[in-house]
């Protein structure tokens, strides 16, 4: 049984080293994992960094291609302005031929066309549809109808077909957001854009968001350094109506085609970002209508003569997910070289618990090889001085039994009985204790009532002790219970009072008393006999230390009967020790656990 708790200790032990370094493993393991964590959060900076770079170069390259195109649109509107300022009278196949000159559709594509608005005055508007009409255009009228300070009316338009018929004699002055434009252009003499419009062009299908870009047309050898020149020399505009979804591809071309990165393009009129002033969605038509999931944001404004357009630039870039491309390489990469030292450095330990386990069995194995050499050096003493004793008077007797007297034989045979006493008794303990050590002793621990116990094994002892005229006192409570091994319960009280019988001197006392408390019962075994010195006291309960002292009657002893009782003790889960004062006593305390406790434990 002592091998076992010893067995559990080691145990104990291990599991606490094993323990105490799986915690090292496990901050080994956490800090790989946040060192992992913190890598893999630096290299998608960095792989967003340089994906922002990219992005915002793409962004910058659609922006400054926009910023041409209408750049370029206002220089063909300039050189219409300039076809006026070159003659007074420019005609309707004059300004179809100026058109196809140009070849604006193969230049620039995406105008939705290129006209001319004349401004009228009202009283010459019945003489101006007249004219329009003798000119080839019978249902020609200026539209919409009603009496207005000025009047408009688009009269060229190239390419003059489809959707630009139905522009043919629209008043662009008599809409609000067309006059604002153009009103601007008049008096600045620059080319502006409109804010967002429907452009008459429209129909049911395919509707888009439009916008109008106007240059001004004075007469000519009139003067247009101020504004109120300006008013005065303004004869009408050159312009052209953007639909804007058709202008926008003109200008980018595909750059949009579906891949996994498309980038998405907004354009928003003036500074105001809504549903309102979108102007144009390069994503607009897509079947699959997507969550937006974008990671790359860039707002970017445009301005061209005042006029301000925000470009908003939107894109998922699946490379900056931490599931994708060097991101997820770090991270499992970093994972997977953390939890690779993690095992590393459990089997690291393992193997410093099995070098640390080895020595201390090799440490064992040297204190058991030196306590057995000692142990069999003290048995071999012990047992020679009585076995000395027997042959010596056996001898005498077998060769002068004849010689001797009745009383001389009586005398001789009575040594040859002690020291045959001495052995037995000697050979009973260390089959005892060998028995304990190898764990073949029977450990059948029960509920004993401690009064009863105490009170037998002592009873059987005061016949010693009155041979030495010692007063043995001891009360016990009925109700105090323990829960031990009776036969070693009573092998403790018995070594233990037999003892304290031996060194208290005669005409003495030994008191015998328990104490309980939650868990155990202390009981103390106490005499007023010779005491023991401190240095002996701390070999008391060594193997490696047996010595056997006689005792105050010199009485005689084997010297394993404390070892005994340490072993039983612990064994009962218990534990023993001693408190002594030279020349006054010693008290022999050990504890045992009550039956409530033992019950818990188990």
């Amino acid at each position: 049984m002592n091998d076992v708790l010893k067995k559990d200790k080691n145990q104990l032990q291990n599991f606490l080293f094993l323990l105490k370094n799986k915690w090292k493993s496990l901050v080994i393991l956490f800090v790989g994992i946040t060192l992992t964590l913190a890598g893999t959060l630096y290299t998608k900076n960095t792989v967003k960094v340089i994906a922002n770079q990219d992005f915002e170069i793409i962004c910058n390259t659609l922006k400054t291609k926009l910023d041409a195109r209408l750049k370029a649109h206002a220089q063909i509107l300039r050189s219409g302005a300039a076809l006026f300022a070159a003659t007074d009278t420019v005609t309707y196949e004059v300004w179809k031929t100026f058109n196809e000159h140009e070849q604006i559709n193969k230049n620039l594509p995406g105008i939705q066309g290129v006209g001319y608005s004349i401004i009228i005055p009202p009283n010459k508007l019945k003489e101006h549809i007249q004219a329009v009409r003798k000119n080839g255009f019978p249902d020609y009228n200026v539209k919409p109808e009603g009496v207005r300070n000025i009047y408009t009316s688009i009269i060229y338009l190239e390419p003059f077909k489809d959707r630009n018929l139905r522009a043919f004699g629209y008043d662009m002055y008599s809409e609000p957001v067309r006059r604002k434009a153009m009103e601007l252009s008049r008096d600045s003499d620059n080319a502006i854009l409109s804010d967002k419009v429907i452009l008459v062009q429209e129909t049911n299908e395919d509707l888009q968001a439009g916008s109008l870009m106007y240059v001004p047309v004075y007469r000519n050898g009139m003067l247009t350094n101020t504004i109120e020149e300006r008013r005065a020399a303004i004869i009408g505009w050159v312009y052209s109506p953007y639909r804007m979804n058709d202008m926008m591809s003109g200008i980018l071309g595909n750059w949009d085609l579906p891949n996994k990165n498309r980038i998405r393009l907004k354009v928003y009129d003036n500074e105001s970002i809504s549903v309102a002033t979108i102007l144009y969605d390069s994503q607009s038509k897509d079947k699959e209508v997507k969550l937006d999931k974008s990671n790359l944001y860039l707002l970017q404004p445009i301005e061209f003569n005042g006029k301000k357009w925000i470009l908003q630039f939107t894109t998922y870039n699946e490379n900056l997910s931490i599931f994708r491309g060097k991101i997820l390489i770090v991270l499992i990469s970093g994972i997977a070289i953390s939890i690779l030292i993690f095992f590393l450095s459990i089997a690291i330990y393992n193997k410093q618990l099995h070098a640390e386990q080895i020595l201390q069995l090799n440490i064992q194995l040297e204190k058991l090889n030196s306590d057995k050499n000692r142990f069999i050096s003290i048995l071999a003493h012990d047992l020679r001085s009585p076995f000395s004793v027997l042959l010596g008077f056996s001898d005498l007797l077998s060769t002068k039994i004849r010689e001797y007297t009745i009383d001389e034989i009586e005398v001789q045979l009575n040594y040859i009985h002690e020291s045959a006493i001495r052995i037995y008794n000697l050979l009973e303990d260390i089959l005892i204790w060998i028995r304990s050590q190898s764990g073949k002793l029977p450990f059948n621990p029960q509920k004993l009532n401690l009064s009863t116990i105490c009170t037998k094994d002592i009873e059987n002892l005061k016949l010693i002790a009155n041979n030495k005229n010692i007063k043995i006192n001891y009360a016990f409570w009925n109700d105090l219970f323990v829960y031990a091994d009776k036969n070693m319960l009573n092998t403790i009280l018995r070594n233990l009072v037999s003892n304290a019988i031996k060194y208290t001197n005669f005409g003495g006392k030994i008191d015998i008393y328990a104490e309980q408390n939650k868990t155990h019962v202390t009981i103390t075994v106490s005499d007023n006999g010779v005491g023991i010195d401190s240095e002996t006291m701390a070999k008391l309960f060594e193997i490696s230390q047996i010595q056997t002292t006689e005792g105050t009657a010199k009485e005689k002893g084997t010297g394993l009967g404390l070892l005994i009782c340490k072993e039983f003790v612990e064994i009962n889960g218990g534990k023993i020790w001693v408190t002594s004062t030279l020349g006054k006593g010693s008290d022999f305390k050990f504890t045992v656990p009550t039956h409530v406790t033992f019950q818990d434990n188990n």
